[in-house]
């Protein structure tokens, strides 16, 4: 049996802009597990956390919280890290995606494994291989696919994207929408 884990990010990577910078993954053993969500969002096109309502936010993550899956994200206060180094651009990038690409194996269902990472152009695909391949060495874990992907092609990666929006959001605006599936997530890191 081959598992899923999904990958986005939300915010930006530098000094100004946003005060935060976030990566969420979403683990699964089947995609069709999250069908039910999947079918909230309109097909050909991009339905992400900037784009839609709070109500719309509210009823996904609502449905989102009755299905089988795990989540793991990492958020960063960009300028007032808690270890008191500020990074920015692709170096943080690369450390808060290891992190969680290596959270995201601990909870793996299995030992087999696709890889999807929204097609940003934060991180090139032979870089990102390349980590995924060292964090896979590391955990025991064996890739089959390991792909960059556009939202608009893969709903999982547009769900990731608002669970990545709401675990930013729930530090940058005191939204607590990332609260409604509380249940679903096995790691959430603040640095």
């Amino acid at each position: 049996m081959t598992g899923l884990i999904a990958i986005d990010e939300s915010g930006d990577l530098g000094p100004s802009g946003s005060k935060y910078f976030s990566i969420a993954a979403i683990i699964m053993l089947r995609p069709r597990n999250l069908k039910k969500a999947s079918d909230m969002l309109p097909n050909g096109e991009e339905r992400k956390w900037h784009n839609s309502t709070p109500v719309f936010r509210r009823n996904l993550l609502e449905t989102l919280s009755e299905l089988s899956f795990n989540v793991v994200y990492t958020v960063v206060n960009k300028n007032e890290p808690l270890n008191h180094h500020p990074i920015y651009g692709n170096k943080l990038y690369e450390e808060v995606l290891r992190e969680v690409l290596s959270d995201a194996m601990e909870y793996l269902p299995c030992k087999d494994v696709n890889i999807f990472l929204d097609g940003c152009g934060f991180i090139k695909l032979d870089r990102f291989r390349q980590i995924v391949s060292e964090e896979a060495s590391k955990h025991e874990v064996n890739t089959k696919q390991v792909h960059k992907v556009f939202s608009n092609q893969n709903k999982c990666i547009q769900l990731v994207d608002f669970i990545a929006g709401a675990s930013r959001a729930k530090n940058e605006y005191n939204d607590d929408t990332i609260d409604i599936i509380t249940k679903r997530v096995s790691v959430a890191r603040r640095r």
